[in-house]
Parts: C-alpha cells; structure tokens; sequence
C-alpha cells in the first residue's frame, strides 16, 4: 500500500505526463458521487486559502501545515526549509491537503492500478499571493494491466472505467474545479463526505486526525457504503479495503473581514464568523488601542467602531482570538464613496439616473453622461434615451469615490424575438484528463496573434489594435515596446484602440529633439485560465507625418516679418480636426535659437506668419516644427 509520501511522488510525476496513446472511448466517470462537500470557511489571509472545508457528516478539514508532523506526510523537500516555521510566501510548500487518501491493487504479472482521492491547495503557477485554486481530484494510474481492454473501477466516491493500451497502460485525472481564487467550485467534486479510518478497526485514528497517512486502514464515509477499492474486467476481479488517509480535523471557526469604511476619525469595521466567535480588532501602535468586536446571538456578523488618532490607518486585522492556533483576515481600510444613487430606472425608452453627492458635482455616469448640481437638498436627476440600458448603473464622483445601483425596469415592448443568450459560466467546469492530453495545471496551447486596423497611423490619430485570433486567451496584455509613446484605451482589452499625441504644441517653448516618425511597435502577450502566458507577438505601426515647406519668407528690420509655407499628408483627403498648428523658432546662426511663434495650417495647406513691425533683430533663417510630426528649415530673405 503507498503511504502519503508515495502517492504525493507519484502524483508529481503523473501531472507532467503525457497520453498513452490509447484509443479512450470508454476512459470515464460512470457513477459520480452526489455525498458533496457542503461548505467553505473564511479566507485566511495568512496564505490564502480557505480556514476549513465542511462534509455532509458535519465534519470539518483545514490544511495539515507542520512539516514536523509525520501526520500531515510532507516530503522532504515539499518544505523550502523544513527547519523553520511554514510561512506564506518564502516557506509554503507548492500543493497541501485538507483531505488524501490512497490505495494500492496489485495485479497479476507485477501490474498495479494506484487510487488517488483528494481535496487539494495548491497555486496556478508558484506560490505567489492571489495564485491560490482548491479542487477536488479522483485519478487512477493503471501500469502492466491486461492490454487493449476496458477494466471498471469502483471506490468509495463513484465508479470509473479505463481502457488500456497495448502496454497495459491507462490513466483518468479529475480536478473540479482548479479556478484561481474561487474556493467554490471544489463543493461540486466528487469528493465528500471525507474518508477516515474505521473506527471498528484498531488502531483508533489519532486524536485530531482523520488517520495515520503512513499506516493502511479500513475506512468509512462513503456516501455509497462501498469502503473498497476493486477492479473487474480484462479477467480481473479483485478488491481491498486498505487505504492510506491524511486529514486534520479543523477545530476553528476562522474570520473574514467583509469590510472596514473610514468615516471621520473612525473606522466601521464589520466581519463575519461562527456563532460565539471571539473576534478583536488588533490595534495599532499610535493609532488605536485593540478593540473587541459586538455580535448578536447566531449570527454570525461582528461590528467594531474604531476610533483612532493621527492619519488614518490604511489596513486593519482582525482576529478571531478563539482558534488555535488563532485565525486573522486583513483589510484595506475603505473611504466613503461621497455619492449616493437615488434612481436608476428604465422605461424601456430613456434611463433615468438620480444621484446625491456630498463632495460636489458634476458627476459622471458611466457610459451615459454627467449630471450637474441641483438644487439645494434635491437628487441631481437626468433621463438618457438608450435602447440597451446597463444592468448597473456606476455613478463617479471628481474625486474617485464611487456608487452602483441595479437599473430597475418600469416599462417597455418585449424585444422581438431571436436566439437565446449564452450565459458565461462562473468557472471552468470539471476538468478531466484521460491519458490523451496535457494533465490539469500544465501548460495549456496559447498563442498570442496581434493585428491592427490600419499599417498607419498619424500624430493625434487613433488605430484599434486587434488580439482576438488569439488562441486558448482567457486574459490578454498589450505593452508598448518602442516608438513614440501612445496611450492604450485598455492594455487588458482583445481589442483595444491606441492614440499618438500631436508631435509639436503651441506651448512648446524649444525645438523638439525625438523623431516623430519612428515606428511604433506594440507587444501582446495572452494568458490561459490557469495564468500561463504565451509568446509575445507584436504589431508595428508606421507613423506618417506630414511635409512641411518654407516658401517667401522675409524680414524687412523694423518693418514686418512674415514666414509662410505650407503642410501636406500624403494620402489624406479628409478635414483634419482640429487642424494642423506650426511652431517657428529663429534659427538666425551666431545666437541662441528662439520661439517666434505660431500658425494654423488652412483648409488648403497653407500656413502664414505675419508681425508688425516685427523683431528688433534682423531674422536670417527659421526651424518650423508641425503638429503632425513635419518639420523643415528655411532661408528668411531680408529685404
């Protein structure tokens, strides 16, 4: 039978492997288990995860985190430093178990079909703060097994069937569900309620355990009273009731800090836990002395108002003092948003929004448009004509604060009908791996493929960028490599638009230095569900500027200078708006190159200077910088 330190070798070693080659028509879950896991405790935010997990039986698990402790079965190595502590980040180990159990069949001819079953911590790329994912997993690794056949299995959670190959090799891995932060999805595995030794068997568990991972055992708590691990097909029939289980039995009730609002020299705190939960709000030295949080009877909400001196704080913990060891979530301390939305109605014609702000006006509705000040004590209030109104209104103030509000409907004609939506799903589903693909947690097939709308663009103009041919993209990143910088509406958008700024301004009071018309060049780099990035591809943009001419210009000392030209942009047909300036600088040699001042390009392309009398200083030769990126030198006649 494999102890834990055997099944967590093999588990490493099966996650990087590939398929068998097999035909696996028949490679499936037949029977899943409908037993469940039923709840999930707080988030510690000592390292992220989940303080416990419940099963229908009522009992609960947290992670077994002390590499001392052979009942928790780490191995050497699973430990950074396995002289100290565990800590989150720089001495966690990369995978941890609330629940795994394990068990072993050996076949005829030295063959053996290894059992997995585990409720499993563990990180989407490293042990990095916010990789975080839970699932539940049910794998069977089959080696030297009767070949080409389909062999049935049947454990404690369901029953599953493999197909091997001409080596007599086959394999299934279910994780359900490994989602980065949403500790949710592994309440739908088919794990629970958890294995634990049988108590009519001796040796009794150890107090605090659901077993000894280093020891066989008989167990219970399937939710099919089947407590065996066996195989038929292929002239097999065999079975046993030895399995290997690691779990330690949570007795905390852990704490989640919903909230903690700055309001004055206060802080409201608000947080949540089990009923009779001793929770505090730990102080801070200078700030606010600790402060024990209120409840009401069974139900599980705790409030503190902290009153605190000097600048305010900008976290606060919580602690629940009653675990052991003691539980803590931390938070950043929230200011008030200063506006409050009244209104969000839609009578299938116009959205109403209603709004009241206490740091001034105007405000901005998301999407929509602004509201100005109203009168004194009344909501500002306006109707936006749309045809498709937001689900939520989010109304902004100048200074950042902010509200939503759900659009509630009044009104309004049925939309004819067509094909029903598609709802997005909250997580990725059951995930299951039979032998013929990468195993859950590897590096998925991404291919980041960049284009744009236009090869050009020009100074003050705008091209949408283009990243959804991408393959396997869940997320997406635009950065800009080289050129003259641009602003991205959205460097996280498939499809976002870039802008170049005009190149020369009114106000510039020097001759520019950087070109203006090198080419841009844009990076996209795309990440699967799991955050593994692909390589980057990149998108290039010429930069068209326009072409500046210098022609009858003169300065008559003491009588007028006049500088006149003109400005071109090859290809362009359109009215450019707003339209092309020039800056012109006196470039006079023998004294330092000065602003003289500006012009406006006209409809036709010309652009004219004009001052009387003029400079005290005779002007031999000018540099004339566009706003479109030209720029030209001129001879200024003197007479």
């Amino acid at each position: 039978m494999p102890t834990r330190k055997a099944v967590a070798v093999m588990t490493a070693v099966l996650l990087t492997a590939t398929g068998v080659g097999a035909s696996l028509a028949a490679t499936e879950v037949t029977v899943k288990n409908s037993g469940k896991l039923i709840a999930v405790g707080p988030v510690n935010t000592e390292y992220g995860f989940p303080s416990w997990y419940e099963d229908s039986n009522k009992t609960r698990l947290e992670l077994c985190l002390d590499a001392e402790n052979p009942l928790c079965g780490f191995l050497p190595g699973d430990v950074p430093d396995e002289t100290k502590p565990i800590s989150f980040p720089d001495n966690f180990p990369h995978e941890a178990f609330y629940m795994l159990a394990g068990s072993t069949l050996d076949l005829p001819g030295g063959g053996r079909a290894v059992l997995v079953l585990g409720l499993e911590a563990a990180f989407a790329n490293s042990v990095t703060e916010g990789d975080q994912m839970v699932f539940g997993r049910q794998r069977i690794d089959v080696r030297d097994a009767p070949a080409n056949t389909t062999l049935t299995f049947q454990h404690p959670y369901g029953t599953v069937t493999i197909d091997t190959d001409a080596d007599g090799r086959g394999r299934l891995v279910e994780d359900i569900s490994p989602a980065v932060g949403n500790f949710t999805t592994a309440l739908k595995s088919n794990i629970g309620p958890f294995l634990k030794w049988d108590p009519a068997t001796a040796p009794a568990a150890p107090e605090g355990y659901l077993g000894d991972p280093n020891q066989d055992h008989t167990v219970t708590g399937s939710p099919f009273n089947y407590n065996k691990f066996s195989v038929n097909g292929g002239g097999l029939s065999l079975e046993t009731d030895q399995f290997t289980v690691m779990g330690k039995i949570s007795t905390n009730q852990g704490v989640n800090t919903d909230s903690a609002v700055l309001n004055g020299n206060m802080i409201d705190v608000f947080a949540s836990s089990g009923n009779g939960a001793q929770l505090q709000v730990d102080g801070q030295a200078g700030a606010f002395e600790t402060t024990p949080m209120l409840s009401d009877p069974d139900t599980g909400r705790y409030y503190a108002r902290v009153q605190f001196t000097g600048n305010a704080p900008t976290s606060i913990k919580v602690t629940n003092i009653g675990d052991k060891p003691a539980s803590a979530s931390q938070i950043n301390v929230s200011k008030p948003s200063g506006v409050m939305i009244t209104k969000a109605l839609y009578d299938g014609t116009n959205l109403t929004v209603g709004a009241l702000s206490t740091v001034g006006y105007p405000l901005t509705v998301t999407g929509l448009g602004t509201l100005e000040e109203p009168a004194a004590g009344t909501p500002s209030e306006k109707s936006f004509p749309v045809k498709a109104p937001p689900a939520t209104v989010t109304v902004k103030t100048a200074a950042g604060g902010s509200a939503s509000l759900p659009v509630v409907i009044s009104g309004g004609a049925a939309t004819p009908v067509g094909l029903d939506p598609v709802t997005p799903a909250p997580d990725p589903g059951p995930v299951v791996d039979t032998g013929s693909g990468p195993t859950p947690g590897e590096t998925q097939s991404t291919k980041a493929v960049a284009a744009s709308a236009s090869p050009t663009i020009t100074r003050g103009g705008t091209v949408q960028l283009d990243g959804s041919t991408s393959t396997g993209a869940a997320t997406y990143k635009w950065r800009q490599v080289s050129g003259p910088v641009v602003s991205i509406s959205s460097d996280t958008a498939a499809k976002p638009t870039i802008t170049v700024p005009f190149y020369a301004k009114n106000t510039d009071t020097a001759p520019l230095t950087a070109k203006a018309d090198d080419p841009i060049k844009i990076e996209l780099v795309v990440s699967d569900r799991n955050g593994i990035g692909s390589a980057p591809a990149t998108v290039e943009l010429a930069v068209k500027t326009d072409t500046l001419t210098t022609a009858g210009s003169r300065h008559r000392l003491g009588n007028e200078l006049r500088i006149s030209g003109t400005s071109a942009l090859a290809g362009n047909t359109a009215l450019l708006i707003p339209a092309t300036t020039v800056v012109i600088y006196d470039t006079t040699p023998g004294r330092a190159v000065t602003k003289i001042g500006t012009a406006q390009v006209d409809t036709t392309g010309a652009w004219s200077y004009r001052a009387k009398p003029g400079p005290n200083r005779q002007i031999t030769s000018v540099l004339v910088q566009s706003s479109r990126g030209g720029t030209t030198t001129g001879a200024v006649a003197t007479r």
